[in-house]
């Protein structure tokens, strides 16, 4: 699961959500978020499937309403570091 943590904190943290971490946020900021996604995330999942996780998760912690489609492009880049 270290693993699958580390995959998505890449990919969490590149996305920077609210531009948090280019105006100064700790390093940890999206870890919470990171972990929570690493493990309902399963190898098998969908790109549709890891962006509904996705959402649901930071809409839960930010308290958006975002759609899974605005998250495709990271969810794309698990999957892909997943299949590695």
């Amino acid at each position: 699961m270290a693993d699958r943590f580390h995959i998505v904190k890449k990919y969490i943290d590149q996305m920077d959500y609210y531009d948090l971490l280019a105006c100064g946020a700790p390093s940890d900021e999206f870890d919470i978020e990171s972990r929570e996604i690493s493990v309902k995330i399963r190898g098998e999942d969908s790109v549709q499937k890891i962006a509904e996780i996705i959402a649901a998760v930071f809409n839960e912690y930010f308290n958006e309403l975002n759609d899974a489609t605005t998250f495709l492009t990271v969810a794309e880049q698990i999957k892909k570091e997943f299949l590695k």
